[in-house]
């Protein structure tokens, strides 16, 4: 079993029989053997860890930007219509998003996933309406936030997400995007990668041993 690491800008991580486990709980079906056979040139120059760190940030993506556009929406919408077009954002991203993979967009999701920034965002927009009167906005916000940080709005929409992932995805989801992003670390190092089509059909095998 793989010792697990940190960096600042890298994820602590296990390497087991069953494929590879983050700190935040995020499950890989590949295994790091597999990677560096047909994708070690690509970490030596970004490592592992930071890259299975990108993965993560964009897997939370969806979550990411309902958390910031809410407040936004409150602001523009009635509290329904808000909530509303969170939901509708949040399910679209979340389904499509992995398709979508981006080294520059990933900078920016890097930002706004940063805890701290978003609870500041939510006190100063949440004042505001408290401010205005807009009780029922308040509540929407405030309620927005916590569902969205406890992970429940992904629980309440994962059977719609799921059905759409295997329709799209030959891969699990978390081994799709962290392809594409191991992907275009090679295109951006200029590192070849001609046999790395076939860490898919590994995974593939893997998965109907199971």
């Amino acid at each position: 079993m793989k010792r697990p690491r940190f960096h600042s800008a890298e994820t602590t991580f296990v390497d087991t029989p069953k494929g590879i486990f983050t700190a935040s709980g995020v499950w890989f079906r590949t295994r790091e053997a597999w990677l560096h056979d047909y994708a070690g040139a690509v970490f030596d120059r970004e490592p592992l860890a930071r890259l299975l760190k990108h993965a993560e940030v964009w897997l939370r993506s969806a979550q990411t930007w309902a958390l910031w556009l809410l407040p936004f929406f409150l602001l523009m919408m009635t509290p329904l219509q808000a909530a509303l077009a969170t939901l509708v954002i949040y399910v679209a991203w979340e389904s499509l998003g992995p398709s979508f993979v981006s080294r520059v967009l990933l900078r920016v999701l890097r930002l706004l996933d940063l805890v701290l920034l978003q609870a500041v965002y939510y006190v100063l927009i949440m004042s505001a309406l408290a401010a205005g009167p807009h009780f029922v906005a308040l509540g929407v916000g405030l309620g927005g936030f916590i569902l969205l940080r406890w992970g429940l709005v992904r629980w309440a929409a994962r059977p719609v997400v799921e059905w759409i992932w295997s329709t799209l995805y030959r891969m699990p989801v978390p081994d799709h995007v962290l392809r594409a992003l191991i992907v275009r670390a090679a295109l951006k190092h200029r590192v070849s990668l001609p046999e790395f089509d076939r860490i898919e059909q590994e995974i593939i095998d893997n998965l109907k041993r199971k």
